[in-house]
């Protein structure tokens, strides 16, 4: 019997062995994903992801930058679609403006950090990386991603055709490759991690794009079925798939939703009225917009069913606010169009730029000299370099090759 009984307990402590064992292995983990974005105030807050297999929670350890002792906060899990990986989440909030703050993910040894913007730029300029369209292939989109580096961005925004997966649950890969290209390369060597804000294109839906009847994705209730990587691995602009994220009173960024998940019509376009009225009222130095499908295209027809509706629709209300820039994307090239106001080239108008050539195969585009609206067309894979200070902004648009092929308006080139 003590025979027996001597067994029982060695069994029972090489249990425990174990199950500590992998408790520990799963603590220091590293993560397969990491991923920052801002759902509210940029100056005080942040969202902080990062992709593990335990569903277990784990402890997110943050301190400002300098400080000795170390603060934490525990995660929320939520399920990654379609995958046995789990999506940590911890809101920040209550943080210092314009503040270096250094983050640890559970016992995980590597030191990251993050900043948080600034309530002011009137002394001090802000940049941010922006453009779309990001991985037909990884390695293209990584070699971009190294240009936007060098740049050191605050911020990064794209606006929808992330990893190609079209809601699809076989193409989850896509999105693990999505990840480990932002981690392997959107990632300073010091630890300096970039927040990303994204908006939805037509390959983060199921549907596809262009359907000839009111198609099920743009139901409410289908919304996040219709869209599931998109809705449920990122934490902003979230339901309903359009929103703003205002940096104190120096920048207001409208993401839209043209027609994947919201018809360009009806509840957004009312929101959009009155935000911009808002931003307005707020006299907000800075008012842009980012959405998917171009209103004035480089690639595709001008008379296409989605140009079209934007033009008819939103066009017309960001003429009536302070927006100077909107950024499009979609057409896998580079433009920027003349200042645009009621159709026609004015001085006063819109500046449209973009046009989705992150990590994407080159479309052939209109000729510039040819078409009204386009002061310069390139078939290139690039990302623009958005500079704001006081109410100053310069744009320039970097090649895959770190080449600068274009600056608006004609001001001294901004080099890394």
């Amino acid at each position: 019997m003590k025979s027996q009984s001597k067994k029982v307990n060695i069994f029972i402590c090489f249990l425990s062995l174990l199950v500590f064992y992998a408790t520990t292995l799963s603590a220091q983990e590293e993560p397969s994903g990491i991923y920052l974005t801002w759902e509210k105030d940029p100056t005080s807050t942040m969202t902080i992801d990062w992709h593990l297999k335990t569903n277990a929670t784990q402890t997110l350890f943050y301190r400002k930058k300098g400080d000795e002792n170390w603060m934490k906060k525990t995660g929320n899990v939520s399920d990654f679609p379609f995958s046995d990986r789990k999506i940590h989440r911890v809101f920040l909030s209550g943080l210092s403006a314009d503040q270096a703050y250094e983050v640890k993910f559970g016992a995980y040894e590597r030191v990251y950090y993050f900043k948080t913007m600034p309530k002011d730029i009137s002394r001090n300029p802000i940049k941010f990386a922006i453009g779309g369209d990001t991985m037909h292939d990884q390695k293209v989109m990584e070699k971009t991603n190294l240009q936007v580096l060098p740049y050191n961005p605050d911020f990064i925004i794209i606006g929808g055709d992330l990893a190609y997966a079209n809601g699809d649950g076989k193409n989850v890969k896509r999105w693990y490759a999505w990840f480990e290209a932002v981690k392997n390369t959107l990632i300073h060597e010091d630890g300096r991690m970039i927040p990303i804000m994204l908006g939805i294109g037509n390959h983060e839906v199921k549907s596809g794009f262009d359907s000839e009847s009111i198609p099920e994705h743009l139901k409410e209730e289908k919304r996040k079925e219709s869209a599931p990587f998109y809705y449920n691995l990122f934490a902003f602009p979230g339901q309903p798939g359009y929103g703003v994220l205002e940096f104190g009173k120096y920048l207001s960024f409208l993401f839209l939703d043209s027609d994947h998940t919201n018809a360009i019509d009806g509840p957004q376009k009312d929101w959009l009225a009155r935000e911009l009225a808002l931003q307005k009222e707020k006299n907000t130095t800075h008012v842009m917009a980012i959405y998917h499908v171009p209103a004035y295209p480089s690639a595709r027809s001008f008379t296409g069913r989605t140009q079209s509706m934007i033009r008819k629709h939103w066009v017309p209300l960001f003429e009536k606010s302070t927006m100077n820039l909107a950024f499009e994307n979609h057409d896998h090239a580079y433009k920027r169009t003349y200042p645009i106001k009621n159709n026609n080239v004015d001085e006063d108008g819109i500046v449209y730029i973009g046009d989705g050539s992150w990590g994407t195969r080159p479309r052939t585009v209109h000729d510039a000299a040819s078409t009204w609206y386009l002061e310069t067309s390139q078939s290139v894979r690039a990302f623009t370099l958005v500079t704001l200070q006081g109410k100053s902004f310069n744009i320039i648009t970097v090649d895959e090759d770190g080449n600068i092929i274009d600056s608006y308006p004609n001001n001294p080139l901004i080099k890394p």
